[in-house]
């Protein structure tokens, strides 16, 4: 396998900050390793007792583990395998996390999961997490102000010269999508703003309603939570510009994982690792409940062929985000 290089850009915004801390997901915890380990897996002898799952951190691996609790809780009961979690500050931190064998399972974003294919990382999609049933996970990129600020920016044309939050170079929403938007409108996404990279697709849209960005780029699942978990008015910040649908963000497991597992994580996900599931086997106290603790409500079938479009918006930008 090619070893994933970090790109110049990634260095600057610190990549390697992987939180050193790591909390079970579920009570019955076992040991605090990282890796894939562990014997005597009583559901499939070849199947390890221990995984580790990542995201990149919106808040600390101790708000991940309650998020992934009913997860947990599922892998344990129906796969005899602990959930442990991670966090990281960039994409790439768990691009190099998946590649150092520290973590199995990544939950990514489209533009990341691209990337890791794109760099030889052998990993396999194996659900996208949904918010409703029925739906596949897609989902926009949208364009911000602070509208008591700067009234004057009424859509994306408005961008020009002002200085603008991007969550990540290597998120879809927070900075691929967006670019390719302001680039229709006749701007730069590197000249023509002022590129501040905030973290996060929640933390971008923050700075704007607190005025540390005139503009910035967000997500439809990302910019409610600055108003329900920030406690930011909905006065303060003025969506101006859509995206088309993006497809759903990929958790992606290792090839180093038995294909027997991957397999059956594939069809738990879809089957069972869904709100009505877990109230019925009293992971939650109901479905409203559920769904606000792990942030969706179940998952869909992966889909790897969705994609393709990410590699043809980098062929249309020709972003250097593109270019690891």
């Amino acid at each position: 396998m090619r070893k994933f290089r970090i790109p110049r850009w990634a260095q600057m915004i610190g990549v390697a900050a992987i939180a050193a801390t790591m909390v079970t997901a579920c009570s019955s915890s076992g040991s605090t390793g990282s890796a894939a380990t562990g014997t005597g897996n009583k559901v499939n002898s070849s199947w390890p007792t221990t995984l580790t799952i990542g995201e990149v951190g919106e808040e600390n691996a101790t708000t991940l583990g309650q998020t992934l609790a009913p997860l947990a809780d599922l892998f344990k009961d129906k796969l005899g395998i602990t959930l442990k979690v991670i966090t990281g500050t960039s994409y790439s931190a768990m691009i190099e996390a998946q590649q150092a064998g520290k973590a199995q399972l990544i939950l990514y974003g489209p533009f990341s999961y691209y990337l890791a294919l794109e760099n030889g990382l052998k990993i396999e999609n194996v659900g996208i997490p949904i918010t409703a049933p029925g739906t596949d996970g897609g989902y926009y990129s949208e364009g911000v102000v602070n509208p008591k600020l700067n009234p004057q920016i009424t859509s994306i044309k408005g961008f020009a010269g002002k200085k603008t939050c991007f969550s990540d170079p290597a998120s879809t929403s927070g900075y691929l999508v967006p670019s390719y938007g302001l680039e229709q409108a006749g701007i730069s996404p590197t000249t023509g703003v002022t590129p501040v990279f905030a973290g996060t697709d929640s933390t971008a849209p923050l700075d704007v309603a607190k005025g540390s960005c005139q503009v910035g780029f967000t997500n439809n699942d990302s910019l409610p939570l600055i108003f329900s978990q920030n406690h930011v008015s909905q006065s303060d910040i003025k969506i101006v510009w859509k995206s088309a649908e993006i497809p759903g963000s990929p958790l992606a497991a290792s090839d180093s994982l038995p294909a027997s597992l991957r397999s059956t994580m594939a069809t738990l996900l879809v089957q069972e690792a869904n709100s009505p599931y877990f109230v019925a086997h009293g992971y939650c106290s109901s479905v409203s409940q559920c769904n606000t603790l792990t942030q969706g409500w179940g998952y869909a079938p992966a889909k790897d062929a969705n994609y393709s479009s990410i590699g043809k918006i980098c062929q249309l930008t020709k972003s250097p985000s593109c270019k690891l």
